[in-house]
């Protein structure tokens, strides 16, 4: 290629859809769908984004030496503008052989077996009348509205990759701690080829060679390949519909630059936790994390141990379904203890016991089965006479803060990594990486610790001229202030008590804000957590998280493993002072803040000088059920249709006139 670099696009296709562009393993920039059609989760796939992209990393399509494609569990591959511009065909591309299982053994694109292979419904479920089971889909993909469904790109996606026979066997989570790996891992050239497919793509008019990568198998990757430990164990799980097998969730190792899987865990505690959130009320995109903000308000009354453990474990104690055994258990407990049910579906009552003793109990439940989960991990690893001391994980239940530390606690592994975008934001670069290391067999990366602290911040460059537009647009509605030091007057602004936005440079990629395009408040007045969520249109009863100095988290937080620098794990606050990013509980999600994270390290340097304190309520710079901020006229037009104070775009300050 030119300049001999290697280049990988990866496109996934699925919810939370994105672009993502890696040259010679590093990742160069990542696009979050959701954040340019601005609906969140959205799915699909825009030429126009790819083209952006290309452009933003300064290649062209000619560049590509292979594109990665990853999708969801039931979405399809849709193309969203321009569907005769990028075309997708399984089978293997005359320039590059890819060594496939599935493809060697029983690849015929009409054969029926691999037919019943490939998967998606979920582009009916939009463009159908019954707006009730549709509306979660339609909401993800707005284009409906204005684009037929004979005018769009469809393609069914490989969903059932290859398994091995052994997988099917029926183990609770004991008997998949017995396991006997070594034959596994000394024989790998069948288990490396399992979890890809070979494509072939056609991008306006370039035929370029592709590779369809497994679900689990993406999201283990984007956890391996951005580790700094060479060699893992890897647990990937969601919220997967299915009771058993690979589409759940899987248990990895990863050696060098080579992902094996090793076996399917067969949890649903992911899919559970989130229709326990459906039933208390929640909408399914977003009932995980207001169920775990939720939860702290409740006692875990309800919680069973005989429903702790993988779909087989429940099966021999005589529970075919969990989530409607475990919902039973709750309300038949609920009634013999006298509990008020006519909250439950009310999100105006969400506060009364039973709802959050539901909400106690079913995270109780889940930090139980995930820690029962990984200590069987760690016993195929002991058992195996494999010696590593961190786990990698990814996957959205990755998200679960209070779980994420309780095995940082009770697990017998020393490092719990979990990248920022473990949610499917990450596919992309996932199924990127994949493509790069596994599949064409480069050699693992170096990972600094610098790369590691900087790894959410691939969003889209933001051109000077994109920012002189914005301001323009709203110039009769707004004072700007060039040429300050912008880390100190909001620093200034804070310890003042203004609410104030943060925007800067290339926005992170996954769920949670880290400091790029981050709302800022003063963490000692209790006044701001109701300030906050009225600013942003929130419940009122849900937490904020706080972004500290990581010299100095010992002074505020316990129980925290030595970093958490993309809030993914939770601490006890020790001091008294800080009520808006206290939760009822006294824990925290916390933000560790270095240099690498940007001026948001210089802010909190500033703002210990003037007020003693080195912490800062930090929460996403989005509105009400809408992504985070991506373009400077979204943040100016925020700013000049609510309250917030002060915003700091780029280098300078802003306010309302």
């Amino acid at each position: 290629m030119k300049n001999n670099k290697t280049v990988i696009l990866g496109l996934h296709f699925g919810h939370d859809a994105g672009i993502a562009i890696l040259v010679n393993g590093i990742p160069k920039c990542n696009l979050i769908r959701e954040r340019y059609n601005r609906a969140k989760h959205s799915f699909g796939i825009n030429v126009s984004h790819i083209e952006e992209s290309l452009l933003n990393a300064e290649l062209e399509i000619e560049d590509i030496d292979m594109i990665a494609i990853t999708s969801t569990q039931a979405y399809e591959l849709v193309v969203v503008d321009r569907p005769k511009e990028l075309q997708i065909e399984y089978g293997e591309h005359p320039n590059k052989k890819i060594k496939s299982i599935l493809y060697n053994e029983n690849f015929n694109e009409n054969n029926n077996n691999f037919n019943t292979r490939l998967g998606g419904s979920i582009i009916n479920n939009v463009y159908c009348d019954d707006l009730v089971a549709s509306r979660s889909y339609k909401n993800q993909f707005p284009e409906y509205k204005k684009v037929k469904k004979e005018d769009l790109g469809i393609k069914k996606s490989l969903r059932d990759f290859a398994e091995l026979n052994f997988w099917k066997q029926e183990m609770g989570l004991k008997d998949i701690s017995d396991l006997k790996i070594k034959n596994l891992l000394n024989e790998k050239e069948k288990s490396e080829s399992l979890f890809h497919f070979p494509l072939r793509v056609t991008l306006k008019g370039r035929s370029i060679p592709g590779v369809a990568i497994q679900h689990h198998a993406a999201h283990a990757a984007s956890a391996f390949y951005n580790c700094t430990s060479k060699n893992s164990i890897i647990l990937t799980h969601d919220g997967g519909l299915l009771e058993t097998g690979p589409l759940n969730g899987m248990i990895f190792y990863g050696e060098s630059n080579k992902i094996l899987p090793i076996f399917p865990h067969h949890l649903t505690i992911g899919d559970l936790y989130i229709r326990v959130g459906n039933f208390l009320g929640f909408d399914y995109f977003g009932a995980a994390g207001k169920l775990m903000g939720l939860a702290p308000y409740g006692k875990p009354i309800f919680f069973n141990e005989d429903m702790v453990g993988n779909t087989y474990d429940l099966r021999f104690r005589g529970i075919k379904n969990l989530r409607k055994s475990w919902l039973k258990n709750c309300i038949k407990l609920a009634k013999s203890m006298g509990y008020d049910l006519d909250p439950i579906g009310n999100c105006n009552r969400i506060l009364e016991p039973i709802c959050i003793d539901i909400a106690a109990s079913t995270q109780k439940l889940f930090e139980r089965t995930l820690l029962q989960t990984v200590e069987s991990i760690s016993n195929i690893c002991l058992n195996n006479e494999i010696d590593i001391d961190t786990i990698c994980y990814a996957g959205g239940t990755g998200l679960n803060c209070p779980a994420n530390s309780l095995l940082f606690k009770e697990s017998a592994f020393k490092n719990i990594y979990i990248p920022p975008f473990c949610d499917d934001s990450g596919l992309s670069l996932g199924g990127a990486q994949y493509a790069y290391h596994h599949v064409l067999d480069n050699p693992s990366l170096e990972i600094s610790n610098k790369s590691y602290l900087s790894l959410p911040y691939l969003g889209l460059k933001n051109s000077k001229n994109s920012i002189n537009e914005a301001i323009k647009s709203f110039q009769d509605q707004i004072n700007i202030e060039d040429n300050i030091n912008c880390e100190q007057s909001a620093a200034i602004d804070l310890h003042e008590n203004k609410i104030i936005a943060w925007f800067e440079g290339r926005s992170e990629i996954g769920p949670r804000a880290l400091g790029h395009r981050s709302l800022l408040s003063n963490p000692t007045y209790s006044e701001n957590w109701k300030r906050m969520n009225e600013l942003k249109q929130r419940e009122k009863w849900r937490p904020f998280a706080p972004a500290v100095l990581k010299e100095d988290v010992d002074m505020y937080f316990s129980g925290l493993q030595n970093e958490s620098p993309f809030m993914l794990f939770t601490g006890q606050v020790l001091k008294n002072n800080l009520p808006a990013i206290t939760h009822v509980d006294g824990s925290a999600r916390v933000q560790t803040v270095t240099v690498e994270t940007g001026g948001l390290f210089l802010i909190l340097k500033k703002f210990k000088e003037l007020s003693g304190c080195s912490v800062v309520l930090n929460t996403s710079f989005n509105g009400p059920k809408e992504p985070i901020v991506e373009k400077p006229a979204e943040a100016i037009n925020f700013l000049v249709t609510t309250k917030l104070d002060v915003l700091y775009l780029n280098g300078k300050k802003i306010t309302r006139k």
